[in-house]
């Protein structure tokens, strides 16, 4: 019985560090993301900004989902922005490509 109340204390304890620990982590993550997106953004870059800044936050919520989600985010941020600019080139080469066809039908 003893060892059943020490268990529920415990819990109680984890869990009000726990939601304490939450709202720090999730400023750290941010913080975090931020830095790292900061790393992989440069001039060339302006074309796919928006890009960038979406594969960022889908990166940070699922690393919010993990266990130790600073542990996780940059293995993952860097999957997910190699991704962003594929598909960032994809629809500028789709745009290139498409112009002579709008030029045509103006």
């Amino acid at each position: 019985m003893k060892e059943v109340m020490q268990q529920q204390q415990f819990r109680s304890i984890r869990t009000r560090r726990g939601l304490r620990g939450a709202r720090t982590s999730a400023l750290e993550l941010e913080q975090f993301k931020q830095c790292l997106l900061g790393e992989h953004r440069s001039a060339h870059d302006l074309h796919v900004y928006s890009w960038l800044n979406r594969a960022a936050d889908e990166a940070a919520s699922i690393a919010w989902a993990t266990p130790y989600p600073l542990l996780v985010l940059p293995v993952l941020l860097e999957e997910k922005l190699n991704d962003a600019r594929r598909k960032a080139e994809l629809q500028r080469t789709i745009y290139e490509r498409s112009q002579p066809i709008v030029a045509l039908a103006a």
